[in-house]
Formats: C-alpha cells, sequence, structure tokens
C-alpha cells in the first residue's frame, strides 16, 4: 500500500484525555507521524469520575468516539432539553430543593479510566506511544527539529512540539520563558517580567475530596436515593458535594468540595494530592439532610483522595512558535463547569483539524498554531471565568456575603439557579463545530492562495 511522505512529525507530551484526542484526530491524516510521550510508568488516569456535555458530544461524535463512549452508560443520553443537575440547600436536617440545571441532553458522568481506555484503543499502531518519558524541555530554534530533552537522559526530535502535560507542564514553562527571553530582547522588559510569571500555577482556594462508592453500597442503605434518577449537588455555605453514577451503575462518584476563598491565588505549599481519612468528610458534612448523610455513611474503608484544586492565571497565548499547548497545560480551571475533560477535547479537535489541512506545512506551522490560539484562547478563558464564578455560587457565598437574605428563602435560592444556569448555558446552547469552522476559515483566509 502507497504510503505519503511525511509532512511533519508531531510530539505529543502527555497521554491523558487531551494528548490522546489529539493523537488519534491526527492519526486520521497518513502523512503526520506522531509519538505520544507519557511519564508516568504506563498509559492510565488517575481520578474518579468526568462529566461531558452535550457541546462535547458532537465533537466526540465527529472524531467517530461517540458510539464508543455511550456504550460506558446505562442509559444513552437524548438530544432534547432536560433537567441534567438538581440543586438542594442541604446544610440542615431539612433540605430545601433550589431547582434544576437544565441542558440540552442529559450530563454525561463516565469513569475517567473507562473513557481513557477508548481512545488508547482507537490508536493505530502507526502512532507510536511511550511510558516513563516525562519532559524536562526543550530546545527550538529556527530551521532545525526541536530537540526534547527528558528526565531519563534521553533524547528526541520532532517538527511540532504539543504539550498536554497537565497543570505543571514542562512545555509551558518553556515555553513561556522563551516568549519571556524574546520580550526581553527586544527591550519589552516589563512583558518579559510578566511572562516570566504567568506559567506558575496558583491555589484556587478550594480543596476537592473524591471517591467511588461501590453502587450496592449506597443502594443498599438507600434504594430511592435522589443520585440514582439524577445528579444531584447538595450546597452548604463554604462547603458542597456532587454524586452520580458512573461505569453503568458499579459506582458512585462522590466529589466534596471545601472552600477557602481567603488563600485564593496564594502559592499551596503542601501536597497537591494526598489521602484523607473518611472520618473528615463525615465531620464536613455533620448535620447535613439525610441524603448526605446515607452517602457519607458509606464512606467507613474508602480510600478518600484530597486535591488542592489549583488553577492557572490566563494565559494570552497557547502557541509559540512550532509549539503549543492545551488542555489543563492550558487552562487549568476550577472544576464547576465540568468542563476540564470537554475542553482538552475541544482544544486538540481544533488543533488536529488545523495541522491535517493540506495548508499546514512545515513552513506555516507557527502561523497555524496561531491560529489554534487565537480561536481556543477566549473561549477557554470564558469557561475560565464562568467556571469560578459557579464555585461562588455553590459555597453559597451569594447567600452568605453582606446583604440581608433569608437563607430559607425559596424565590432566592431560585435566583442562584438562574445564575447557575446562565453560566452553563453554553454547554448546550452553542457548538463547538462554529468555533471549528471559524478556525478553518482563518487558515483559508490567512494562507490560502
Amino acid at each position: 500500500m502507497f504510503e505519503p511522505p511525511v509532512k511533519f512529525h508531531v510530539a505529543i507530551c502527555g497521554g491523558g484525555i487531551g494528548g490522546l484526542t489529539l493523537a488519534f484526530a491526527l492519526s486520521k491524516s497518513s502523512d503526520i507521524s506522531v509519538d505520544v510521550y507519557e511519564a508516568a510508568s504506563k498509559f492510565t488516569e488517575i481520578g474518579a469520575g468526568i462529566t461531558l456535555w452535550w457541546r462535547t458530544r458532537q465533537v466526540l461524535k465527529s472524531l467517530g468516539l461517540e458510539e464508543d463512549v455511550i456504550r460506558l452508560l446505562t442509559v444513552p443520553p437524548g438530544q432534547d432539553r432536560v433537567p441534567s443537575i438538581r440543586y438542594r440547600k442541604a446544610n440542615k436536617p431539612e433540605g430545601l430543593a433550589m431547582g434544576a440545571m437544565y441542558s440540552r441532553g442529559e450530563l454525561m458522568g463516565l469513569h475517567r479510566a473507562e473513557f481513557h481506555a477508548v481512545l488508547l484503543n482507537h490508536l493505530p499502531s502507526r502512532c507510536r506511544t511511550s511510558s516513563s518519558k516525562r519532559l524536562e524541555s526543550y530546545v527550538q530554534q529556527p530551521g532545525a527539529p526541536i530537540m526534547l530533552h527528558f528526565q531519563d537522559g534521553s533524547t528526541a526530535t520532532c517538527d511540532i512540539l504539543i504539550g498536554a502535560d497537565g497543570l505543571k507542564s514542562a512545555v509551558r514553562k518553556t515555553m513561556f520563558q522563551e516568549a519571556a527571553i524574546l520580550a526581553e530582547s527586544q527591550h519589552r522588559n516589563a512583558d518579559a517580567a510578566e511572562l516570566g510569571n504567568l506559567s506558575e500555577p496558583r491555589f484556587s482556594g478550594v480543596f476537592c475530596y473524591r471517591t467511588l462508592i461501590p453502587g450496592a453500597r449506597l443502594l443498599s442503605i438507600s434504594p430511592q436515593h435522589r443520585i440514582f434518577s439524577s445528579p444531584v449537588q447538595y450546597l452548604g455555605e463554604n462547603r458542597h458535594m456532587m454524586a452520580f453514577p458512573i461505569a453503568r451503575g458499579r459506582f458512585v462518584n462522590l466529589s466534596a468540595f471545601e472552600f477557602h476563598l481567603h488563600e485564593e491565588g496564594t502559592h499551596f505549599d503542601g501536597p497537591w494530592v494526598a489521602d484523607v481519612d473518611p472520618s473528615y468528610i463525615q465531620g464536613l458534612f455533620q448535620g447535613w439532610e439525610k441524603d448526605v448523610g446515607e452517602i457519607v455513611q458509606c464512606l467507613d474503608d474508602l480510600k478518600i483522595t484530597r486535591w488542592a484544586v489549583n488553577v492557572l492565571p490566563t494565559l494570552p497565548f497557547f502557541a509559540f512558535g512550532n509549539v503549543a499547548i492545551l488542555g489543563d497545560a492550558a487552562h487549568a480551571m476550577t472544576p464547576f463547569q465540568g468542563a476540564g475533560a470537554g475542553q482538552a477535547i475541544e482544544d486538540a479537535s481544533v488543533l488536529a483539524a488545523l495541522l491535517s489541512n493540506e495548508l499546514a506545512t512545515k513552513t506555516t506551522v507557527p502561523q497555524v498554531l496561531e491560529i489554534y490560539s487565537r480561536i481556543r484562547q477566549p473561549l477557554a478563558t470564558e469557561v475560565v471565568r464562568r467556571a469560578r464564578l459557579n464555585g461562588e455560587h455553590f459555597s453559597l457565598r451569594t447567600l452568605t456575603e453582606p446583604e440581608h437574605y433569608d437563607l430559607s428563602s425559596t424565590a432566592r435560592l431560585q435566583g442562584i439557579v438562574e445564575q447557575i444556569q446562565d453560566n452553563f448555558e453554553w454547554v448546550s446552547e452553542t457548538a463547538a463545530s462554529v468555533d471549528l469552522q471559524r478556525a478553518m476559515s482563518l487558515l483559508q483566509a490567512e494562507l490560502g492562495k
């Protein structure tokens, strides 16, 4: 079989959801060579459940992945506008229904490792993968391949480097060092100083506690528990929890949150990930309504992981020269839009479409990546902003700040849900295909003959 000549070689650092989605999408182009370098000893995903919305579902459909992903669900999601998350003020023995957030199609709750396996299984053999390859830095010089330096002392080369290496991204760190050096050489010293500081993560003021509860355990305690009919968020001042079934009901994904918003923007000195005793979570939610008590009753012997949620400041660009970043490496955010995985998938979709186009050549790569950055940076930045706003709503900060609000007021609680709904409108009322079309139009307008 005839194999066309390779027009360029792409190296992807990071074998998580964003990196593998990009690798799979690029592998559809037989003239692009792909290497995926994963820092861990094997390709796997940590964490418990993830959520995907209708908007992301359409991207997966366009990539040919939707059917395999839907097989991971107990009930296939529909297309109608339906209540997807219900909200309750739950920090008293008698909880109050606040209302529901509506979206197009149900919220898809997936086991992260199962979704990751779908992506990994779709990679063709010609897409090479390497584990235990943690990038330390890279060097790009005009007219020469990019040189990759790994922590184990090995090196590799590529024409294009994509950093899908998460919040602590070595690709992002080196990329912004490059940009700072260029700014300094142009006597833009203030810009150089700012660029040098942008790459460092900052504490959001939020702790997230995650675990998987065996579904049968909660069923035995409460067969009619609300979370078995739809995802529920139980809200209280400065803490809340969300629970929903995953893996066809074998597990209940639990995420509990504790807010220390006075620490937002600081440097978090402790371990970002640590195990905690179940009694700590049980203490956090002591005295809450019955639903919550039944959930925390299931935690006694489970492994619970505390994540200090660190985020990135707004980055002015996602690409520099022949290097680009995606996913958490570009726009790590708080989890209050359920959009981290979805945004990484959108990044990968736009990037793959641009690089696979015939107008993308070794000569035009910097312009192509700049178009990717120009399309994705504003939208991802807006999602980050909305996620932060939702965090305030979920912690009921809007109910506890100086005004004389009645915390038992149903109307006031419904108003909070309306604001949450506004922040979620983009997930079902907009389409990622529009942004992809804009990217392709820019490519044609700026590089087409």
